[in-house]
């Protein structure tokens, strides 16, 4: 059941189930391949794309730590690239053998030094966070002044999510605890020490996914249960259509994610924030 605050318009889940560990088993997955191959090259696409975002904000390579990294592909990038690289995962979540350092647990119990970083990430991952403000609070101590802190979360006011409703795949039920829109997100920032310097509203990752895979789930009334047909298995003739499918409907996915975008209610919502301080030179 998802609830509203009537004074801030935050969405969140209510009830929380008690332990959530159950419902990441197999979540992340190892360092090795999880989906067929041609989706997991398009995966690679996307985070040599986030890769190359972080590093675009910077005149050279420094510290960056991305929350939530899972298996370490963006980091992977980031650290050919010449930055020094540090990722987070919940306990048991991590990927093994890992090519930098990955600290478990919450951010906010990790007691990182202070003003070590000057980039943090979290990429689909704000949303999961028990506390995602006592995260800001936390993020904004480790920052360097003028580090950059980069969110990115499905938007619960996009076009898509009204549309699809419990089919919505970015919905993610019970592991997304907390659902974002552009305002909700602008007011848990307020007083945490950030300058919000941008917004980004389209995204051909998440936008056009969410459309292409809530529309097949709809269709076949599985729920957001219609993404873990890509993974194959012993019924990879299933992943292969949903893939065939999911290219079928990328034109359509992607004129439906750029209105969306131009209306500023796109399926996902990326926030750009510095914090407050002397820009890092």
């Amino acid at each position: 059941m998802l609830d509203e605050c009537a004074s801030c318009g935050l969405v969140f889940q209510n009830p929380v189930p008690d332990d959530l560990s159950s419902f990441y088993e197999g979540y992340r997955g190892e360092a090795g391949q999880r989906f067929l191959n041609r989706v997991e090259a398009i995966i690679r696409f996307f985070r040599r794309r986030r890769a190359r975002t972080v590093n675009g904000f910077f005149p050279r390579p420094g510290r960056v730590l991305d929350i939530g990294c899972g298996r370490g592909q963006m980091l992977r990038e980031l650290g050919a690239m010449g930055w020094e690289c540090f990722g987070t995962e919940f306990p048991g979540q991590a990927s093994r053998d890992l090519p930098f350092t990955v600290y478990e647990g919450d951010i906010a119990d990790l007691n990182l030094p202070a003003q070590s970083f000057d980039a943090v990430t979290l990429w689909h991952v704000f949303e999961h966070l028990s506390d995602p403000f006592s995260a800001l609070t936390e993020i904004c101590r480790i920052l360097k002044p003028g580090g950059l802190l980069v969110i990115s979360v499905p938007n619960i006011e996009s076009l898509q999510a009204k549309i699809f409703g419990r089919n919505w795949i970015h919905l993610d039920l019970p592991r997304h605890i907390y659902h974002f829109s552009p305002g909700s997100l602008s007011r848990a920032m307020e007083g945490k020490g950030f300058t919000i310097t941008g917004w980004r509203h389209f995204s051909a990752e998440y936008g056009m996914s969410g459309v292409i895979l809530s529309l097949g789930a709809a269709m076949m009334g599985k729920g957001p249960g219609f993404f873990n047909t890509l993974r194959g298995g012993q019924k990879k003739w299933r992943a292969y259509g949903t893939f065939a499918y999911s290219v079928c409907m990328a034109p359509l996915a992607a004129a439906f994610s750029t209105m969306e975008a131009l209306l500023k209610r796109g399926g996902e919502v990326m926030v750009l924030a510095r914090k407050s301080g002397e820009t890092l030179e």
